[in-house]
């Protein structure tokens, strides 16, 4: 009785699940270069799920300042973000973070078909107080720079 009963209920599991359908598959390219003076750990994070590349407890390495392209297997639609630090604990980051838990802007991509973007990690990443402090001062047509004003026209 209850092997019958357990297989009822499987056959109609199968059948549930026949209905639908798997999460179709894309790609994306993050093109990263290091014009910082050290290196920077480098991590992709899904803002969509639970999932982070290469995988939970590795990382890619910018030792160099060449560009370096980094292919992750995603799914159509899904939000992810590259995010780096010259160490684990995020003093200095970029992106997202080593651990993808910082806001960013302009550090995502939707994951589709041969999706690509390039980026280059400077030295004053968007999260150190310096690199607000210059952002600031450009946006009130300042030079951080004594002595020299900066015009939007040419």
């Amino acid at each position: 009785m209850w092997k019958r009963l357990a297989a009822i209920c499987f056959g109609l599991l199968l059948i549930l699940a026949a209905g639908t359908a798997p999460a179709r598959s894309g790609d994306a390219t993050f093109k990263l270069t290091n014009k910082a003076n050290f290196s920077i750990l480098v991590k992709v994070f899904s803002q969509s799920r639970n999932w982070q590349w290469p995988t939970t407890t590795t990382h890619w390495t910018l030792g160099d300042d060449g560009q370096h392209e980094f292919h992750v297997g995603c799914q159509d639609g899904e939000k992810i973000c590259y995010g780096g630090a010259f160490a684990a604990n995020d003093k200095t980051h970029w992106g997202v973070g080593f651990k993808g838990d910082k806001p960013c802007q302009g550090c995502c991509l939707t994951c589709g078909s041969h999706v690509s973007h390039a980026w280059n990690l400077t030295s004053a990443p968007s999260n150190t107080r310096e690199a607000s402090r210059f952002l600031a001062t450009l946006s009130q047509g300042l030079s951080p720079y004594r002595g020299i004003t900066l015009s939007t026209g040419w």
